[in-house]
């Protein structure tokens, strides 16, 4: 499967991808608002066998695409899309971006292309995601696309030893405008 934007492509992972992949999963930046300690090696090739395995599902419920850089085809970061609840059609987003292509608009870039597929192609009636809510370069991301956060989980989220605060997002099909 493969996205096209207009800087990006964004596409099934394949094994020869691992390389690109662990670099930014091994970086602590990249996970700073998630997690205490970085994936290991084996957390990492883990992670990528379930993507290779989701995408050979029928019908697909979870997505784990690389994004590139056009014209280069190597992976500068994920985003994901995981129906989180069948019956009500509502999916959950979510993306990692390696750290050397922050503040370029990648990730809404990517992100916004993903909810594009999630609404026209998966005819999803709603798309959610979830953040630390000291993460602001994420929920700047969310708002940017067009999500509008919904609540504040006080002490939700598990970060640096305390319980901090959790933002929810989401965007319903009736308030998406494809492009």
């Amino acid at each position: 499967m493969e996205i096209y934007t207009q800087h990006l492509v964004l596409r099934d992972l394949r094994d020869s991808d691992y390389p690109a992949i662990r670099e930014f999963e091994s970086m602590l930046e990249t996970h700073h608002f998630e997690k205490v300690n970085v994936p290991d090696e084996k957390a990492t090739r883990d992670e990528l066998e379930a993507a290779l395995n989701w995408a050979k599902e029928n019908p697909r419920t979870h997505y784990k695409l690389g994004v590139t850089v056009l014209p280069d085809d190597t992976v500068r970061g994920r985003v994901s899309l995981s129906l989180g609840n069948a019956e009500l059609n509502q999916w959950e987003i979510g993306w990692v971006i390696h750290p050397d292509y922050w503040s370029q608009g990648i990730a809404s870039e990517a992100a916004e292309a993903t909810l594009t597929f999630a609404f026209s192609e998966l005819h999803a009636r709603r798309v959610m995601a979830y953040c630390n809510a000291l993460n602001t370069a994420s929920y700047r991301v969310m708002e940017k696309i067009g999500m509008t956060r919904e609540s504040l989980r006080k002490g939700a989220h598990w970060w640096n030893g305390a319980w901090v605060d959790e933002y929810v997002y989401a965007v319903q099909d009736k308030d998406w405008k494809i492009t």
